[in-house]
Parts: structure tokens; C-alpha cells; sequence
């Protein structure tokens, strides 16, 4: 006799243990769980992201906004921390900026690219620390505005400057830039191969990228419902390029876009006390939203809350990575200086 069929509707015990595992509770809440999830991404519950990679990138950052502003400072992205050291949300999210500038190691006065700046947190870190004149640019209008205020008021507003637009068409001349980064926000970039190629067209040769980014276990590695979660987070954020970056795909990726000299530091220890931090601030703070969402299928329609409540016990799947890598200062795909 055949063995017991599963329909689509359904959550078997196996899957129950691992939605379980995923967000930390007993067994019985994971079928729960698991049966709102499938309801939500199977389209009847959860809302459906609409539109481009560009669309959905906007609508998921005007909807975090008071996430970001709130829980995470005004900056759109995750502390660093020094292992065995005491964690500060503020100390750690100051922390991730000085990263940044170490691995750029610029000489004051250089000028750099902040793609996707969000509201110029960092940009306003790399003038006011580092002694960088900062071209920012983002998609989102507001945050553009907001960006061009935190400047002024904080003083740095004579060598920062910002753009409203995609990173992937940056107005620049050729060979105008010392060194681009991005902070968790290459993810975004609709067409990786074609972004790659506008950042090195416009560095200078010998010129710097540095990326803040995550990387992820290989899709097929997953269990299913994970895969269901990560496609719909994805899909939620805009993130169209995250599926590029398994672990230990960066090297590849940057040197077939015609860098070289790449160096892929993990930091993922150091970010963990962030995302503890978030994870545990979500559940104190949505004690009683959280039942309704899981019970109605709508947790994934916000995705900074279901993200909160996953990278924790997902941490030791995901890693948090600093790449640097350099244009040539001999353009092997041009042949010329």
C-alpha cells in the first residue's frame, strides 16, 4: 500500500520541528507556526510583493522607516562588537561604522561612494571621523531628505552631498572615485553583474570596494520551509541578489566582475550581540501581536519583525562579512591605464 500523501495544506512533524527550531519555541508552536506560514506564502493570508526589484526595495524601506529610526537609530544596519566585550546598541552600531573606514583606509580628503545611504548615518561617520568627502546615494526620496538634514545639523554638510537614484547608474564620470562601499545594501542590486560593473567603471584604478554583507547557505541546502521563508523575506525586501551570496562566494564573484586582491573577513561573532539583542527587544515588544500573526499567516508582511525573530536562531547559518577589493591600476578588460 502507498505510503500516507501529504497535501499542500499540510505540516508534518518533521516540518514542525524545524519551523520550532527556527523561531525557538516548543514543537505544537511550530505546527502552529508552520501551518500560518504556509497559509501566508501560499498566497492566501500574507500579501503578495508587487512590482521591480527598485519598487519593492522602496516600499520595504518606507515601511521600516520607524523601524529603523526607532529600533535601529537611524541606521539601516547591524553593530559590531568586540567578542567578550559588554554590548551597547549605540556603541556597537558606532563600531560597525569604524569597521568600515578601517577597511577603506583612505587618506582624509578622498572622495568616496556610499551606495545605498540610507539616511546618512555612515556618510556623516566617514566625513566627521575619517575626513572623507561622501557622495551618497539611495532610491528613496525621504531618506535623501533626511540624509541631506542629519548633514546639516551635524556639521558635515560642506563634504557630504546626496542623490536620489539607483547605485547601478551612478552620474560619475569614469575613474572619478577612490573607493566605494556599500553597508548591507549590495543585496539590493536588481542585476549584481551589471552593478559591479558601473562601481569599477567609475573607481579609479587602484581604486577601493568595500562591502558589509551577509551570506547565506546555498538555497538547495535548506529545508524546505526555510527556503519558503527566505524566498518570501526576500522577495518582501527587495533583496535580489542575496541568492549570489552563498558563503564563500564573494572571492569569484568579485573577481569575475574584474577585481582583484579580495579579502572576505567574517564578522559574524561580532554582530551576534546585535541580533540577540533584536531578537530578544522584538519579543518584548510584540507580546501581544505576535499570536494574531502567526495564527493569521501574516508575520512575513513585516519582514523587519520576522527577521528579528529569525536571525537569531538562525545565526550560525548566516555570517556577516567584510570584502574588500581593488580596480587595477592596469584595466586588463579596457587596456589602458
Amino acid at each position: 500500500m502507498a505510503g500516507p500523501v501529504e497535501n499542500k495544506g499540510s505540516i508534518t512533524l518533521r516540518n514542525a520541528r524545524e519551523v520550532a527550531a527556527a523561531f525557538g519555541v516548543g514543537v505544537a508552536g511550530g505546527y502552529l507556526a508552520g501551518r500560518a506560514l504556509r497559509r501566508g506564502m501560499d498566497g492566501r493570508s500574507a500579501r503578495v510583493p508587487q512590482g521591480t526589484t527598485e519598487e519593492r526595495t522602496k516600499r520595504y524601506y518606507n515601511e521600516a522607516q520607524s523601524y529603523l529610526t526607532g529600533q535601529l537609530q537611524g541606521t539601516c544596519h547591524f553593530g559590531y562588537t568586540e567578542v567578550g566585550q559588554p554590548f551597547a546598541l549605540g556603541t556597537a552600531l558606532h563600531g560597525m561604522e569604524v569597521q568600515l573606514g578601517q577597511a577603506l583606509g583612505l587618506e582624509p580628503g578622498a572622495t568616496v561612494v556610499d551606495a545605498g545611504c540610507g539616511f546618512g548615518r555612515v556618510a556623516k561617520t566617514m566625513a566627521s571621523e575619517f575626513g572623507l568627502n561622501v557622495i551618497g546615494v539611495d532610491l528613496v526620496p525621504q531618506r535623501v531628505e533626511e540624509a541631506r538634514r542629519f548633514a546639516q545639523e551635524h556639521g558635515v554638510s560642506d563634504r557630504v552631498s546626496f542623490i536620489e537614484g539607483s547605485y547601478s547608474k551612478l552620474p560619475l564620470k569614469d575613474n572619478s572615485v577612490d573607493a566605494i562601499y556599500t553597508m548591507e545594501t549590495l543585496c539590493h542590486a536588481d542585476s549584481l553583474e551589471d552593478t559591479l560593473a558601473e562601481f569599477r567603471r567609475v573607481l579609479k584604478p587602484g581604486g577601493k570596494l568595500v562591502n558589509v554583507e551577509y551570506t547565506i547557505p546555498p538555497h538547495e541546502s535548506l529545508g524546505r520551509i526555510r527556503r519558503k521563508i527566505t524566498d518570501t523575506m526576500v522577495n518582501n525586501t527587495g533583496m535580489a541578489s542575496i541568492g549570489h551570496f552563498t558563503h564563500g562566494a564573494f572571492p569569484s564573484i568579485m573577481e569575475s566582475a574584474g577585481f582583484e586582491g579580495v579579502d572576505v573577513r567574517d564578522i559574524s561573532q561580532n554582530v551576534w550581540p546585535t541580533w540577540h539583542h533584536l531578537f530578544k527587544q522584538a519579543l518584548q515588544d510584540n507580546r501581544t501581536k505576535l499570536l494574531p500573526k502567526i495564527l493569521h499567516g501574516t508575520l512575513m508582511d513585516t519582514p523587519n519583525l520576522a527577521g528579528s525573530l529569525m536571525i537569531w536562531p538562525y545565526r550560525r547559518q548566516l555570517r556577516e562579512n567584510i570584502i574588500t577589493s581593488t580596480k587595477p591600476n592596469i584595466d586588463s578588460q579596457q587596456g589602458k591605464i
